[in-house]
């Protein structure tokens, strides 16, 4: 399975301190740059998502987001406004290479990167803890199957 964005928003949610708009170029387009490596990009608010950008501002509470993410009202789903323009680098992330989710269809683990768990789920913690303790140094197409098969056997179901 190919990778799917959840639209969490967590990635998001700290981009504010990688991107900065530069100008404001008119009819909702911008100048933004990334404050990293001083490239800037030119944005649009995509004409479908123009209401949503003026009429819903960021939370409070947050670090420091996008300045072009928003939220659904329940904060549960986010949305890039500018996702056709976006930069290369939002084009490019994948917050996960393994995810696993529960019954319901919640996140309580992803592997990132080659070997780096992200397990979100207390109730796994112990059980992962001992079994990670047994992983080999084995090719990471094999490390691959172990924890696959570690999470399908306490119930989860797990994309890659």
């Amino acid at each position: 399975m190919s990778y799917f964005c959840q639209q969490c928003g967590e990635c998001c949610s700290v981009m504010g301190q990688v991107f900065s708009i530069v100008e404001e170029l008119g009819e909702l387009r911008y100048l933004f740059r990334n404050e990293y490596t001083g490239d800037t990009i030119q944005v649009g608010v995509a004409p479908n998502m123009r209401d949503f950008f003026l009429s819903n501002s960021i939370p409070p509470g947050s670090l420091n987001p996008c300045p072009f993410v928003r939220w659904d009202k329940d904060r549960k789903m986010a949305f890039c406004t500018v996702h056709q323009t976006r930069p290369d680098i939002c084009r490019e992330y994948q917050c996960w290479r393994i995810l696993v989710v529960d019954t319901q269809g919640r996140r309580v683990a992803r592997v990132m990167d080659d070997r780096h768990v992200c397990l979100e789920e207390e109730s796994l913690r112990h059980a992962w803890e001992a079994f990670r303790d047994t992983l080999d140094s084995s090719s990471r197409e094999e490390w691959d199957e172990k924890v696959i098969r570690f999470f399908r056997e306490h119930g989860c179901t797990v994309m890659v």
